[in-house]
């Protein structure tokens, strides 16, 4: 079991749908990956916040009625008569008619529930914190999967054209080897499910990802430091990309190798 396999994965097995094998193959890995790690958790606090709050919304008469027109706006016909309505019915089979009516409404109601209640988290573009998260998961899970690069080479001329048809948008790649930072080659990778370039450095034992997107926000954005588990990450928007960069160098040398990514071109 690899990373790429456990994100493809996760999902069910944090929502139990794998068999045995399967859910164990995974257990495995995310004890192991500090990224796949994080990832499930993630996706379990969701999972328990969404149950916590869904659990306790009681719909109101008026949400009742306006999902009733709207289900009947789009075709589908919904018994939602009153108790008052038939009283000569059983108690048993009106508490039968109202479970099969929450039934057919238990879908709607749950999507409207969790808009009303993590809307503003769903839909919030991601917070630099969490993008760091990200991407210094990306940066250890290189390290730990043995899959630093996917193409290996100090040739910047070589690195540059790999990325070409795997990426819709061009990637400048610089070696700076003779400023200490030699390339070490490069990798297609993914943060928060946006496609990355991720470009590899060394400093003498360290190893420094710089990972390219374009941006989302119009403008060029001043460099920001932070810091998570060891390690720092450095991140700047310029010319319509954005960047992070994301080693244990100490502060010094990792902000000399921004310094050098920001003057490029």
């Amino acid at each position: 079991m690899n990373c790429s396999e456990t994100k493809r994965l996760i999902d069910a097995y944090v929502d139990n749908e794998l068999d045995l094998r399967g859910a164990l193959e995974i257990e495995g890995h995310v004890a192991r990956c500090p990224g796949c790690g994080a990832e499930e958790r993630a996706l379990r606090e969701l999972q328990a916040s969404a149950r916590t709050n869904l659990s306790r919304y009681v719909p109101s008469p008026e949400f009742d009625a306006r999902l009733r027109d709207a289900l009947h706006a789009e075709g589908h016909s919904v018994p939602l008569h009153s108790e008052e309505a038939s009283p000569a019915l059983p108690r048993v089979a009106r508490r039968r008619r109202h479970a099969w009516r929450w039934a057919a409404l238990a879908p709607f109601a749950a999507a409207a529930a969790l808009v009303v209640v993590a809307g503003p988290r769903l839909w919030r573009p991601p917070s630099e914190a969490s993008v760091a998260e990200a991407v210094i998961a990306a940066h250890v899970r290189s390290l730990l999967a043995n899959h630093l690069t996917d193409v290996a080479s100090s040739d910047q001329h070589t690195v540059k054209p790999w990325f070409q048809g795997k990426l819709d948008y061009s990637v400048s790649v610089t070696d700076w080897a003779a400023q200490g930072y030699p390339l070490v080659g490069g990798r297609l990778d993914y943060v928060e499910d946006t496609p990355a370039a991720a470009l590899v450095y060394r400093r003498e034992q360290h190893v420094v990802n710089l990972f390219v997107w374009p941006s989302k926000r119009a403008g060029d954005e001043p460099v920001q430091r932070l810091s998570r588990r060891g390690y720092s990450a450095y991140c700047w928007a310029k010319d319509g990309m954005h960047y992070w960069a994301v080693s244990d160098l100490n502060e010094g040398e990792l902000q000399k190798f921004v310094e050098l990514v920001r003057r490029q071109g």
